[in-house]
């Protein structure tokens, strides 16, 4: 980013690139604000993208089923209609309040952005896949080792293998059957954690997936960062398979988002707003799962209303003369 692009006061910065912060993002541009996101992942679309693309998700309003990643994608689409700015691997370690600047907030790799105000929609905090333990696994993370399944498309006619002992691989290997030339399961226990019986018989019926258990890769083969085999040791006998890419799911660490670090008082993880989405600390408002109040329902839409609670009060504080609200249908355009 350019030393010019860095001291830019926006009026607003969304730090979290979830599916609430991407919404945020969209609204920010009705209400004519200026919007910078920062996001500390490689990606956007939060916990949909990550943990449910290949799941149907019903409670959205105005699409009676859509795909997690279906959902992200439009999202992307919508987030992107008025051009705010938006910065991947920038995981938010301190903020202040400056001034004269409202607040400035210093990410991990210590760039400085400015801004007035600040929408928190983090979640519970950042989610990092556990790591696959094999002396070749870094050769192949850039290509051909996946820890999250992402748009199965792209594994279209490819032979997968899948590493897992807990139900995402269970999960992960009835989504690829459909699409994948052919899929093998390899359990690296003689069980896996939390499956759900009805899924594992469909699995061991399915022509296209093969399951092995008490499984240990012995080698990654390949050349260039592209795998083409895979040897499996499972109960004492080794066996080698051609294998395209390979979904490696061992469960996930949780880095907290650090709320009292930035001063913002919360509850159990949670932050505590009032009923404008404003945090403790003034110009900090919050959406989405990592906010908390009574009778509160966590599910996607619900940070979606957040967002337009907060972005109307946002909105206010930078400007008490701001109207309170905005109509799609009467006041709001945008460029086709």
């Amino acid at each position: 980013m350019k030393e010019k692009e860095k001291k830019e006061i926006f009026d607003v910065t969304i730090i979290g690139g979830g599916t609430t912060g991407l919404f945020a993002a969209f609204y920010c541009g009705m209400r004519g604000l200026t919007t910078k996101v920062l996001e500390g992942s490689s990606f956007l679309g939060g916990k949909v993208a990550q943990f449910y693309p290949e799941k149907n998700i019903y409670d959205v309003g105005g699409l009676p089923v859509v795909s997690g990643t279906d959902l992200v994608e439009q999202m992307k689409k919508q987030a992107v209609l008025h051009d705010p700015e938006i910065l991947l691997n920038q995981y938010v370690e301190a903020i202040q309040q400056v001034e004269g600047k409202g607040f400035e907030i210093t990410t991990q790799q210590g760039d400085a952005h400015y801004s007035k105000t600040i929408l928190l929609t983090t979640g519970f905090g950042t989610y990092n896949p556990v790591p696959l333990e094999h002396k070749d696994a870094k050769e192949f993370e850039e290509t051909s080792i996946h820890y999250m399944m992402g748009d199965l498309r792209r594994f279209k006619d490819k032979h997968v293998a899948i590493y897992s002992n807990q139900r995402a691989g269970v999960d992960w290997a009835l989504s690829l059957g459909e699409v994948a030339k052919h899929v093998y399961l390899f359990c690296t226990e003689e069980q896996f954690q939390h499956v759900v019986e009805a899924d594992l018989e469909k699995v061991q019926q399915s022509k296209n997936i093969d399951l092995v258990y008490d499984a240990t890769i012995g080698e990654l083969q390949g050349e260039r960062g592209s795998l083409n085999g895979i040897t499996i040791i499972s109960k004492g006998a080794s066996s080698s398979y051609s294998v395209d890419d390979m979904l490696v799911y061992q469960g996930v660490k949780m880095i907290p988002a650090p709320f009292s670090d930035w001063q913002l008082e919360a509850e159990k993880g949670r932050l505590i707003v009032d009923q404008g989405m404003a945090t403790s600390v003034p110009g900090i408002f919050a959406a989405g799962d990592g906010v908390q109040y009574d009778k509160k329902s966590m599910l996607i839409a619900t940070g979606y209303s957040e967002v337009i609670t907060a972005l109307n009060s946002l909105a206010k504080y930078i400007d008490p003369k701001a109207p309170a609200q905005v109509y799609s249908t009467v006041e709001y355009r945008y460029k086709k």
